[in-house]
């Protein structure tokens, strides 16, 4: 319980500069997600019911002294399996003693935390108070149906909507993430879903990630892949979704890390060109320009085309 789940380096756009940073992700264990009935998400797996608030601090102590990036300034992603201003989940004691944590460093110029927006409130947010904070919300859909019946996430667009603006309101950034392909939804639909959706969610956030939905296991949704109910996204269709987002929202900051890419249970394409997809996906996610995505093709591009026309009629199964 002394060590993270997992812990890496990476580098992302800031929102400030534009420019790319060094950044450490790490994945604390705590005693999980309260919520645990969103079909597709098996990370709560990850949790304990024995972790204590002295071993979340440990995690962070073991992070920072065996990954930070020497004599470099970086963001640190402090990720649970759940949500940090959940209070069952992170104590505010432990909140501010992380806060105090990193004050007392001059290398993390960022702190991004994840959270539900039932968690989100002045308090909380006043916990991290004097540390640049970024909060990602999950809502993966704009569309109130697809999110609570396809879902199960448990809350609607109005309740995301108050959480993003008291976000706001408190001089915190808002990153907002999207689910390109829910179960029950087709390719085609899924497509003009997530599009429909960051348009209506650009106004709340400045960072739209778009994530897509990868098979994970002891879920529902691998229930239904394994009964040959669903098909993980192709890396087309996120390639579609992200050109026409930055289309229509060029002001947007739009990053996509897509799980699992070129695995049967991640989003892939034909095997031969998911390589060359997902880094141009990964150069767009660091410059922002769509010219990147428009050049990339392929034979299965074709078979794409045609399965996202006639997918609304088909299984995913013969995918």
């Amino acid at each position: 319980m002394k060590k993270p789940v997992a812990l890496w380096l990476d580098y992302e756009l800031s929102i400030d500069t534009r420019k790319p940073v060094r950044t450490l992700t790490v994945i604390l264990r705590t005693t999980g997600c309260q919520w645990r009935k969103c079909r597709m998400c098996g990370y709560w797996h990850e949790s304990s019911p024995s972790v204590t608030q002295a071993d979340i601090l440990d995690q962070l102590r073991y992070a920072l002294t065996t990954a930070s990036p020497p004599n470099e300034d970086f963001i640190l992603k402090l990720y649970t399996s759940g949500s940090f201003l959940d209070e069952r989940e992170i104590s505010s004691v432990t909140r501010r003693r992380i806060a105090q944590m990193l004050r007392q460093r001059r290398d993390v110029k960022k702190l991004i935390i994840e959270t539900r927006p039932e968690y989100v409130n002045a308090d909380a947010l006043a916990d991290l108070a004097h540390v640049e904070l970024e909060v990602a919300m999950g809502l993966e859909t704009a569309d109130d149906f697809i999110r609570l019946e396809y879902i199960d996430k448990g809350f609607s667009f109005e309740d995301y909507k108050a959480a993003a603006r008291l976000i706001t309101d408190c001089g915190v950034t808002v990153k907002t993430y999207l689910l390109l392909k829910p179960p029950f939804v087709s390719e085609r639909a899924a497509i003009e879903d997530v599009i429909k959706s960051a348009e209506r969610v650009a106004q709340y956030s400045p960072i739209i990630s778009l994530n897509l939905c990868n098979v994970q296991r002891h879920t529902r949704l691998e229930e239904l892949w394994r009964r040959g109910y669903y098909r993980p996204p192709w890396l087309w269709s996120a390639v579609e979704a992200m050109k026409r987002i930055k289309e229509k929202s060029p002001h947007i900051l739009l990053i996509s890390d897509p799980v699992g890419a070129g695995q049967v249970r991640g989003p892939h394409n034909c095997g031969y060109c998911d390589k060359t997809v997902m880094e141009a996906i990964k150069r767009f996610n660091i410059t922002q320009d769509s010219g990147i995505l428009k050049g990339l093709n392929c034979d299965c591009r074709d078979r794409w085309q045609l399965i996202r026309e006639f997918d609304d009629y088909l299984s995913g199964a013969i995918l």
